[in-house]
């Protein structure tokens, strides 16, 4: 469930460098992948705010706006 989320982003870096150092929705996104990953392999911390693969996808899309909208 969490690779495929990982490697969007490493791919979308490829393509726009510093991606999440210059976009806010891809540093939430980074952000969220790291909660995501605490909700899957240890559920006994918790997280600081809710994740699914679900708020993954809607964030991305997120990203992909800001891309779209600042072209290199």
């Amino acid at each position: 469930m969490l690779a495929p989320c990982l490697e969007r982003l490493e791919q979308a870096t490829g393509r726009y460098p510093n991606l999440v150092g210059l976009c806010p929705e891809a540093m939430h996104y980074r952000w969220m992948l790291e909660e995501f990953r605490v909700s899957l392999f240890a559920q006994h911390l918790g997280t600081r705010l809710p994740v699914s693969s679900k708020r993954l996808d809607e964030q991305w899309r997120k990203v992909m706006t800001w891309v779209e909208d600042n072209p290199r």
